[in-house]
């Protein structure tokens, strides 16, 4: 119970490290973001933790799992992403 206890507690750590950049494209470090999202990664995605490109990969492919405060932050890129690129031509 302990050592899987300190597992979780380690990977939590990683994920604080690593969730920030975990969405594809360009995605801004935010305290909101990690914390919407940090659950669903150790829920969602156990095996993808450390790497960042795995976790937003893994999230992106649960989307309709995801909680709706995560799910919110992807969208908030989504749209984001598409105001940029909508301004750019």
């Amino acid at each position: 119970m302990t050592k899987t206890r300190n597992g979780l507690l380690a990977a939590t750590g990683l994920l604080l490290a690593a969730l920030p950049t975990a969405a594809p494209a360009e995605v801004r470090e935010t305290p909101e973001r990690r914390a919407a999202c940090m659950a669903d990664a150790i829920m969602l995605c156990p095996g993808a933790i450390p790497n960042k490109a795995r976790i937003a990969s893994c999230l992106a492919s649960k989307m309709s799992q995801l909680t709706p405060r995560c799910r919110a932050q992807f969208d908030k890129q989504e749209t984001a992403a598409t105001k940029t690129s909508g301004s750019q031509h």
